[in-house]
């Protein structure tokens, strides 16, 4: 276990590996305007580095931050302090360069399902045809043929989360933020679903942040875990995760390792539930 706590750690940390750093998370806090003139503190001293073509799972507590780190990592939100660098230089935006994948179902029910792949690429005036293309492409590849012309609420909650990833795959991001994607899903729909995005990573290698409270999904999916303590949220540690890959998530649970490691990083996320609870 490493934790992670200042940038001086992180750089040092970065110096070691071989591969390039995407983000950098320094000094990062936030806090919200509440009540009474009141301000209530969400984040504190947020340090986090992320390898290009890294998969990585942040987990936590419900209520503890997980979805403003992420809304500010992506440039959705302007922090109190601190700063997020991309690539080595300031992101100062939103970019086209990240996507972003929500829990909610996000898709435009007025357009059919090869309609919603298009749009992205339609606001960036791609020709029709080519935007087709790639759209008939993206749908072949996330078997929803036959689907193409049908309506949002003609599909089921695991395809209409299928059209809104390609969706964003269409428009090729380099970085794609996913904020509990699966949360509203059944299990099965769930484990589709992860094998479904394990198949993408392996074939495109995006760097890849993922936000979830199923620590199981985190364990299945990511390269690293990162734990996030009750709020006022910190860093409280990392774990990386030395599963062989390609991983199949309804095996992989069975894996004597897995189990092992899963178990290590419950005690350790227990007691920032515990907290939350308190």
């Amino acid at each position: 276990m490493v934790a992670v706590s200042t940038p001086e750690q992180i750089l040092s940390i970065q110096d070691r590996n071989t591969g390039k750093n995407k983000f950098l998370v320094q000094n990062l806090s936030h806090s919200f305007n509440a009540a009474k003139d009141k301000t209530v503190e969400v984040l504190r001293n947020i340090n986090i580095s992320v390898e290009e073509h890294e998969f990585l799972a942040i987990v936590g507590p419900s209520g503890c931050g997980k979805s403003t780190l992420l809304n500010i990592m992506s440039g959705l939100l302007k922090p109190t302090q601190g700063q997020i660098l991309l690539d080595g230089e300031l992101l100062k935006d939103i970019t086209t360069r990240i996507g972003y994948i929500s829990q909610t179902d996000s898709l435009l029910p007025w357009r059919t399902a090869i309609a919603n792949v298009e749009l992205g690429l339609e606001l960036r005036d791609v020709p029709k045809k080519e935007r087709k293309n790639i759209a008939l492409k993206l749908i072949k590849q996330a078997d929803l043929n036959g689907f193409e012309k049908s309506y949002p609420y003609e599909l089921s909650g695991g395809m209409k989360k299928r059209v809104d990833i390609i969706r964003i795959l269409a428009v090729e991001p380099e970085v794609i933020f996913m904020d509990e994607p699966f949360g509203a899903l059944d299990v099965f729909t769930r484990e589709m679903l992860q094998d479904y995005i394990l198949s993408l990573w392996q074939k495109t290698r995006k760097t890849i942040i993922f936000v979830t409270h199923d620590l199981g999904e985190a364990i299945t999916l990511a390269d690293r875990v990162i734990i996030m303590t009750a709020r006022p949220a910190t860093i409280k540690s990392e774990y990386p995760i030395p599963l062989p890959r390609p991983r199949s998530p309804l095996d992989i649970r069975f894996d004597p390792k897995f189990i092992k490691i899963h178990k290590r990083i419950w005690y350790d996320l227990k007691e920032e539930v515990q907290k939350s609870g308190e």
